[in-house]
C-alpha cells in the first residue's frame, strides 16, 4: 500500500474550498468505515445497526496529486420514518455539492431494489460516479453479484473498507475524476477558528441553534430525541474571525442511555468538550429545573474551559418583566455553583433572538483564554497584593509567596511559589485566582494554580 495520503484536521477553515468527495448508499454498506480508513480517524461512529450515520461528516484527505474533501452520508433509503426522511435530505444535499461520487455497495449482501433506485438517481447527475463493490473481505476469490455491471456506471471498483483493500485502486480513482476539477484555496486569515462546542439534553435546540447561526439546515433538526449522533463540525465566518461550530448529541443520565450507539455518541460529545476552545452550554428556558442540566455543566466545567451558559426558547416564557432574565441567571447560579462565573446569554434558535451574542462572548473568551501576563508584571502584581490583602490562613497556617509565572493559556495557569511544603488549601487558591481574575480582566476565566515550594535552585536563579 503506498499510504501516500494523510488524515489533516477537519477544523482548517480553507478546507472548506476544496473539491469535495461524497460517499453515498444505503445504510450499512460500509460508507462510515471507509470514511473513517481514508481519514485515518475515528470520527465516524461505526456500528452494525443501519442508520448510524445521520448527518453530513466532513474530513480531508491530502495526496501528491491534490487535496479534497470527503463527506460521509447517512443511508439513503425509502422510508415514512422522518427520520430517514431527514437523512436522505441531508445525504442529496452532499450530492449536490459533490465534485464526484462514491456509490458503494454490500459485495456480501448483493444488490437490491434500494441499491437500483440510488443508482438511477445517480446516473442523471452530470458528475463523475465511481461504483465502489465493498466488503470484499476474501479479495478477488470472492464471489459477487454481477448485476452490479448492469448499474450503468463506466468504472467499478472492488475493495474492503474494513481491511484497506482497494484503498489505493479508489484514491487514484478520485484523482482522476477530480482533474481540472481542483481550486487553489481561497486567503483566509492566519488565525485558527475558534472551535465552539455546543453541548446539552437532548431536544433543547442544539442543532437549531447551529443552524440559525450557518443560516442554513446544515444539520438535521426534529421532535425526535437523539436525532444528532456524531459531532457535526460546520465553519462560519463572523465579524472576520473563522469559527468552528461543533453540534454534538445530546447527552441524557447515563441510567436513561440506551445501547452501544448511544454511549458512542455521548463518548464522542465529551470529548468534543476536551478539544474545544469555548463550549456553549444550551438549556432550555421552558425545563430549567432539569437535573441533567448540572451533570452536563459539571462536564464543561471540569474541561477547564471557558462556558457560556445559553439559554434557549426564551421566546416561550410568558410573563417577562423587567427582571425575568437576572432572577433567572441568579437562580441557574444558586443551583450550579461551579458555573458562578460562567457567561449567560438568553437566546430563541427558532426565531435568532441574540443568537450571534453567543459567537461575540465566545470571540472574547477566547481572546482572553490566550492571554499570557508578563513574569514582571505578575510579580509586581503580587507585592501590590501583599499590601492591600491580608492572605487567608488555613488552621492558623499562613503562606508567603516569593513570585509567580505563567506557564500556560487555555487555561491560563500560573506557578506560585511560596514557603509552604504541603499544597495550598482551597480557600487560599480560590483567593489567589479571584485577585489573578480582577487584575487582568480574566473574569468568567478558568484559572489553574499550581503551587510550588521553594528550593535552592529557585534562589539561584
Amino acid at each position: 500500500m503506498k499510504k501516500d495520503y494523510i488524515k489533516t484536521s477537519v477544523s482548517k477553515i480553507e478546507d472548506r474550498y476544496l473539491p469535495t468527495v461524497a460517499l453515498v448508499g444505503r445504510p450499512n454498506v460500509g460508507k462510515s468505515t471507509l470514511f473513517n480508513r481514508l481519514t485515518r480517524s475515528r470520527r465516524a461512529i461505526v456500528d452494525p445497526t443501519p442508520g448510524m450515520t445521520r448527518d453530513r461528516l466532513f474530513g480531508s484527505i491530502h495526496r501528491e496529486k491534490g487535496s479534497f474533501r470527503l463527506v460521509d452520508t447517512g443511508g439513503i433509503e425509502e422510508s415514512p420514518d422522518m427520520i430517514a426522511t431527514l437523512i436522505r435530505n441531508q445525504s442529496f444535499r452532499a450530492v449536490e455539492d459533490a465534485a464526484a461520487i462514491v456509490f458503494l455497495v454490500d459485495g456480501r449482501e448483493g444488490l437490491n431494489s434500494g441499491d437500483e433506485e440510488i443508482a438511477r438517481a445517480l446516473i442523471k447527475l452530470d458528475k463523475p460516479v465511481l461504483l465502489l463493490v465493498n466488503k470484499m473481505d476474501e479479495g478477488e476469490d470472492q464471489l459477487f453479484d454481477t448485476a452490479v455491471y448492469s448499474l450503468g456506471f463506466e468504472q467499478v471498483l472492488f475493495g474492503s473498507a474494513e481491511h484497506g483493500r482497494g484503498v489505493d485502486e479508489l484514491l487514484d480513482a478520485v484523482d482522476d475524476a477530480l482533474e481540472g476539477n481542483r481550486h487553489v484555496p481561497k486567503q483566509q486569515p492566519e488565525q485558527p477558528p475558534i472551535r465552539l462546542a455546543v453541548i446539552g439534553r437532548p431536544n433543547v435546540g442544539k442543532s437549531s441553534f447551529v443552524n440559525k447561526l450557518l443560516n442554513e439546515e446544515r444539520v438535521m433538526v426534529s421532535n425526535v430525541a437523539g436525532t444528532t449522533r456524531d459531532p457535526i463540525d460546520s465553519f462560519l465566518n463572523y465579524k472576520k474571525r473563522p469559527f468552528c461550530l461543533v453540534d454534538t448529541a445530546g447527552i441524557r443520565k447515563r441510567g436513561k442511555i440506551e445501547g452501544s450507539q448511544e454511549s458512542l455518541s455521548v463518548m464522542m460529545a465529551t470529548r468534543q468538550v476536551e478539544s474545544a476552545d469555548v463550549i456553549a452550554v444550551l438549556i432550555d428556558a421552558s425545563d430549567p429545573g432539569a437535573v441533567q442540566d448540572s451533570a452536563i455543566a459539571g462536564i464543561a466545567d471540569k474541561a477547564y474551559k471557558p462556558i457560556i451558559v445559553v439559554v434557549n426558547k426564551w421566546d416561550l416564557v410568558g410573563n417577562k418583566q423587567t427582571n425575568t432574565s437576572r432572577d433567572f441567571e441568579d437562580k441557574l447560579r444558586r443551583r450550579l455553583k461551579f458555573l458562578e462565573t460562567a457567561s449567560f446569554v438568553f437566546i430563541s434558535a427558532l426565531t435568532g433572538q441574540r443568537v450571534t451574542r453567543v459567537l461575540d462572548l465566545a470571540m472574547d473568551l477566547y481572546d482572553r483564554s490566550q492571554q499570557r501576563v508578563p513574569t514582571g508584571v505578575l510579580n509586581r502584581f503580587v507585592e501590590d497584593m501583599k499590601r492591600n490583602y491580608k492572605i487567608p490562613t488555613h488552621k492558623g497556617r499562613s503562606f508567603k509567596i516569593f513570585y509567580m509565572t505563567q506557564v500556560e493559556t487555555s487555561p491560563p495557569t500560573f506557578v506560585v511559589v511560596t514557603n509552604r511544603k504541603e499544597p495550598l488549601h482551597f480557600s487560599q487558591e480560590r483567593f489567589l485566582v479571584n485577585r489573578i481574575r480582577e487584575a487582568f480582566g480574566l473574569e468568567g476565566m478558568p484559572l489553574r494554580i499550581k503551587h510550588k515550594p521553594r528550593t535552592r535552585k529557585d534562589d539561584e536563579e
